[in-house]
Formats: structure tokens, C-alpha cells, sequence
């Protein structure tokens, strides 16, 4: 009679352990999962490069230096996407513009919305990759126009807490066309490199 009783015990108790390990096993990625969802807040900063530009119908075109880059937003992630809106600046203080250099301070401004994809979202460690719309304002010796942009970022995410992630990434926007009055530009692009941080709240 013990001897069935022990080994009764002994049955229920694999049990309960082999019920516990199953359940670790699926109730734990849905666990990183969940906390990984919710809106989010994102900057970054680094480097901007604003690649040169051609004039149309003409052999001349502006260079520039390479100078700041940041952008600020905030996102939603759903668990392996993200959306974003962000404000994405590039900026450069002078270039060469038909063979004359310029001092004065070129800005692009961008207003973008980007779709994320999150490789290994549950993991701490995360690459992605997306893609962006905007709309872009580009400034050149006080000369301004505005233009649809589209472009594709990359880069790594690192997971150090619940509420917070560090990241680097390269995002690139080309605008087809702009129109500066007496000269227009085709597909000029610009990209930054940047390091940052999202906060979930």
C-alpha cells in the first residue's frame, strides 16, 4: 500500500515538474512579448551626410560637408513591428556650389513616418530594418522647397530594461525633385548615422 503510495507521489510530482516546464516554455515568450508592445518615445543623435546634388539639364552640382544629424519621435510597437513619427534633421554649415564654396548653413527637415521590422524581437539583442515616407524641406543659401521623400533604415537594437532600449542606426531619404526657382535638383538624398534610445511609457 506505502509502496503504491510513493510511487503515486513520485508520478504526480514528474508531473508537476513536467507541467511547469511546459508552461515556461510557452507562457514565457508570450510574457516578453507583451512587455515589449506599447508606444514608445525615440532620439537619436550623430552624423548627417548630405550626398551631392546635380543640377538638371546642367554639369554643375553642390557639394556639401558633413555636419549634424538627429531626429526625435515617438512609435508604437506591436511585438515584432513598430510605427514611427519622427522629425529627422540633417545639417551641414557650407560646401561648394558650381565650383564657388559657401559658408552658409544647408538644412533638411523631415517629417516621416517608417514601418519597423524587428528580427529576434524577444531577444536583447534586435536588428531591423525599414521603411520611410516623408515630407522634406531642404534649405540652400536661403533658398527653400519642399518635396515627397522616401528611403529605408537599418540597424541594432539592445534591450537593457523593460522600459528602455539602446540603439544604432542608418537611415537614408532621397527626394525625386525640388524646385529652387532659377535651378532644380533631382533625386538628392541624405543619410545619418546615429545612436540613441527608446522609452517606453
Amino acid at each position: 500500500m506505502f509502496k503504491k503510495f510513493f510511487t503515486s507521489m513520485k508520478l504526480t510530482k514528474k508531473l508537476f515538474i513536467n507541467l511547469g516546464i511546459a508552461s515556461s516554455i510557452f507562457v514565457a515568450p508570450v510574457f516578453s512579448e507583451e512587455t515589449d508592445k506599447g508606444f514608445y518615445f525615440t532620439g537619436s543623435i550623430g552624423a548627417n551626410r548630405i550626398n551631392e546634388i546635380d543640377y538638371v539639364n546642367s554639369t554643375s552640382k553642390i557639394t556639401f560637408d558633413n555636419g549634424l544629424g538627429f531626429d526625435l519621435g515617438v512609435g508604437h510597437d506591436f511585438g515584432r513591428t513598430r510605427i514611427e513619427g519622427t522629425w529627422m534633421r540633417g545639417q551641414s554649415s557650407g560646401g561648394v556650389n558650381a565650383g564657388t564654396a559657401f559658408t552658409d548653413n544647408s538644412t533638411i527637415d523631415s517629417l516621416t513616418l517608417s514601418g519597423y521590422y524587428d528580427f529576434r524581437a524577444t531577444k536583447q539583442w534586435s536588428p531591423f530594418v525599414g521603411l520611410s515616407i516623408a515630407s522634406t524641406r531642404v534649405e540652400i543659401s536661403n533658398i527653400a522647397d519642399r518635396g515627397l521623400s522616401y528611403g529605408l533604415a537599418l540597424g541594432v537594437s539592445y534591450k537593457n530594461s523593460d522600459k528602455t532600449e539602446i540603439f544604432v542606426k542608418s537611415q537614408a531619404l532621397v527626394t525625386p525633385e525640388l524646385d529652387f526657382g532659377s535651378y532644380k535638383i533631382q533625386n538628392g538624398s541624405y543619410g545619418i548615422g546615429t545612436i540613441g534610445i527608446r522609452y517606453r511609457f
